[in-house]
């Protein structure tokens, strides 16, 4: 069983991993000329990284 703690750093490694998936489609659609799918790659790495410093956030004001 996996601590609170724990479980936040699996949660924010997949959140960054996402990230990084969306950036990787977000270059492949900009190569191919899909602006479409490029714009919804590049709200999904927002949304992955403005949650990630969301919880981070979180926990610091948590913390304090």
């Amino acid at each position: 069983m996996t601590t609170d703690t724990e479980l936040a750093q699996l949660i924010d490694k997949r959140r960054d991993l996402s990230a990084q998936l969306a950036g990787v489609e977000l270059q492949i659609a900009m190569a191919v000329g899909d602006r479409d799918s490029a714009r919804k790659h590049m709200e999904e790495m927002k949304a992955q990284t403005l949650a990630r410093h969301g919880a981070k956030f979180a926990a610091w004001e948590a913390g304090h």
